[in-house]
């Protein structure tokens, strides 16, 4: 499914291609006999179909805002190419010190998560400067545009891939990058990074849309999921912080009330990876805090007692613990993806 073209877009054309969820389905059920898969049963297959494509090709975000930051100056590139390159890098501000719930939830909104659902519900609204996936599509078509003459690029850069996302496994930051382009290189050659970056950073959006689909079944089918990505920019390089937010229908034991919960991670220097829990139950919420290094684990015992302050504030009971390393993962499922390359 595509949706062509978009209006508001500087580029002739763009068109925005759907999470192929429904495409892959409709393969499945052509190729299937009808009596022997269920709907929930072809979009269960339609999604290990998509996820199989998106995990080969998936990388961090952090390594292409980081190029994109030194190939936007780069007079060399085609207009089109550094006018995507600026659309992108215009969701990835710099890390202050006074970020918000306001500005995570703007970040959520725009992370890509609702890009086809927002394009389904008004069709002709365009998404740009407003959603990162559509940036990146943005950015995708342009590289191919100007690359399509080009020759096909001889190997690539090793680097190092963060693991996949998927529901319920934790959050991970991705520690700052910077720009690893060779200045004054060749054009062609710093665009098929660029294009190879921009189709891991896609694949990623994809795995973290099919992360926030809600489970078919068990106790998570009654858990709304979202996980999302937030990029920054710090002065050591393109950082990329981490969030998942869940809401329990079910209450916890004898609650009547929705539990809500948010974790993020985020590595920032001087303070290395931290990660955050939280629950909020009512006027209830608990906050568990963990620093893998001591720097960060210091500061975070230092301004416990604003932050107990500041949920006081709003009128919010809290318990709040600070621990050192990383929180416990809960063990993979049988059937989660498995690192062939290692």
């Amino acid at each position: 499914m595509t949706i062509a073209p978009i209006s508001g877009v500087s580029l002739p054309t763009l068109t925005i291609p759907v999470t192929p969820v429904r495409a892959v389905a409709a393969t499945v059920h052509a190729n299937t006999p009808l009596p022997e898969l269920n709907p929930a049963q072809i979009q269960a297959l339609a999604v290990a179909e998509v996820t199989r494509g998106a995990a080969v090709r998936q990388g961090g975000l952090a390594p292409l805002i980081a190029d994109l930051s030194q190939a936007a100056q780069d007079q060399a590139l085609p207009s089109p190419v550094r006018d995507a390159a600026v659309r992108v890098l215009a969701h990835a501000p710099p890390l202050a010190s006074n970020l918000t719930g306001p500005d995570v939830a703007k970040a959520m909104a725009r992370s890509g998560l609702f890009l086809e659902a927002n394009l389904a519900a008004a069709p002709l609204a365009s998404p740009v400067g407003h959603d990162l996936k559509a940036s990146l599509l943005m950015l995708r078509q342009a590289l191919s545009t100007w690359l399509a003459a080009a020759p096909a690029p001889q190997g690539h850069r090793s680097a190092a891939v963060p693991p996949p996302p998927y529901r319920a496994g934790g959050t991970r930051a991705q520690p700052p990058a910077v720009s690893r382009l060779s200045p004054g290189g060749p054009p062609q050659v710093m665009g098929q990074e660029l294009a190879r970056e921009t189709e891991a950073a896609l694949g990623r959006v994809e795995l973290l849309q099919i992360a926030s689909l809600p489970a078919e079944t068990g106790p998570e089918a009654q858990v709304t999921r979202w996980m999302f990505e937030m990029p920054f920019v710090t002065p050591q390089g393109a950082s990329v912080a981490q969030f998942e937010v869940t809401r329990d229908g079910r209450g916890e034991a004898g609650e009547l009330e929705p539990v809500w919960r948010a974790a993020f991670s985020l590595d920032a220097e001087p303070l290395g990876p931290i990660h955050a829990r939280v629950s909020l139950t009512g006027a209830q919420a608990g906050v568990s805090l963990w620093a893998e290094r001591a720097e960060g684990l210091d500061r975070l015992r230092a301004d416990q007692g604003l932050l107990s302050a500041a949920l006081a504030a709003v009128q919010l009971r809290a318990e709040i613990a600070v621990h050192a390393g990383a929180p416990p993962s809960r063990a993979p499922e049988a059937g989660r993806l498995v690192d062939q390359t290692s």
